[in-house]
């Protein structure tokens, strides 16, 4: 479980609201630098505990029921601040939406992330603990669409990228879009995944941002729209608990292709891995081990990913698609992933791969 220890809570707080704001400019290796009042975007704090977020803040809640609890620099360019709140507050998911807020982040170059913490007997923490975390794969724990890196070995990778681009923008559903590009790769040599492994590129982060929810006694998983073989292989890169994805049917040698290759359909032995079923394993996976959604986080870049997002305690759109911008609960963009570290209480100097 992922607490973060800045100060003692009261028995009036209702709920904690936790607003971590990330300069759009700061260091890609923020989490090495050590912070100095020269470099540090945040070096006066006015941005976040000044008055004009503030009052922000004051126009969603009564003031006198708004009470800073702690603030700090976590690292250049990534600052938070913790409010006790003591009346209701708007979703965070639709409060960070609001023209204000909008208008703050485009004037101070920032994304701010933030989350609401209701308090019980079970959680005295300001942040929100963290007992399962799960994952999408393609273009978020990897660098890559593995599909389309299918279709480049067969020399079609225009024609399965402008579906998938259409699929993750959600402007045609996932199932739909997933049997017409498998219906191209038919083909494809069966063992393809040997070559594919040395081409994906584990995305910058994610092993350092698993690394710290394992050591953490996270439950960490990978849930893709993308293929078994894959998903496998990256379970055991990270060390991930549990992996699901889509199993294709491997056809035998025949007069068009004579080698085992990829049939183009979907095995009907197994689930198709489509948004409803991303959110069911999420689900699932909290049932079956006790753990409240409120003790879930959830990342991912694509429209597949948002219903799973919205189900989870905190769901971060991570570098996504623009539809999935706009419409996720929280969205944060960068170039490492370990920035999350910094939601769950952590710093990224403390993870390990």
């Amino acid at each position: 479980m992922i607490t973060s220890i800045q100060g003692s809570s009261t028995n009036n707080d209702e709920a904690r609201l936790i607003v971590t704001f990330f300069a759009k400019s700061r260091p890609s290796n923020a989490s090495s630098q050590t912070v100095s009042s020269d470099s540090d975007p945040f070096r006066s704090q006015s941005l976040a505990c000044g008055p004009t977020f503030s009052s922000l803040l004051s126009l969603r809640v009564a003031p006198a029921s708004l009470t800073l609890f702690s603030s700090r620099t976590l690292a250049p360019g990534i600052f938070q601040s913790v409010y006790s709140v003591t009346a209701p507050f708007p979703n965070p998911a639709k409060f960070r939406h609001h023209a204000s807020i909008a208008a703050f982040e485009a004037l101070h170059a920032l994304e701010i992330v933030f989350d609401l913490v209701p308090l019980n007997v079970s959680s005295v923490e300001p942040l929100r603990p963290i007992r399962l975390a799960v994952f999408d794969m393609d273009s978020t724990l990897i660098d890559e669409e593995v599909i389309d890196e299918l279709a480049r070995s067969i020399g079609i990778t225009s024609a399965v990228a402008s579906i998938t681009a259409r699929a993750m923008n959600g402007e045609i559903e996932f199932e739909q879009s997933l049997r017409e590009r498998l219906a191209l790769l038919k083909g494809v040599k069966a063992d393809v995944w040997e070559d594919l492994k040395s081409v994906v590129t584990i995305a910058k982060g994610a092993k350092e941002l698993i690394g710290y929810l394992r050591e953490k006694g996270v439950i960490t998983v990978v849930v893709s729209g993308g293929f078994a073989p894959m998903a496998n292989w990256l379970k055991e890169q990270l060390g991930l608990n549990f992996a699901y994805a889509n199993h294709l049917i491997v056809a035998p040698s025949d007069e068009s292709f004579p080698y085992p290759h990829l049939s183009g359909d979907l095995s009907p032995d197994h689930p198709i891995v489509v948004p409803e079923y991303k959110r069911h394993v999420l689900e699932t996976l909290a049932n079956q081990h006790s753990i409240p959604l409120s003790e879930t986080f959830v990342v991912g870049d694509g429209s597949n990913d948002l219903l799973m997002l919205r189900a989870a305690g905190l769901g971060v759109a991570w570098r996504a698609k623009e539809r999935v911008q706009k419409e996720a609960p929280q969205r944060l963009n960068g170039t490492t992933l370990s920035d999350l570290i910094y939601l769950l209480g952590g710093h990224a100097e403390e993870s390990k791969p």
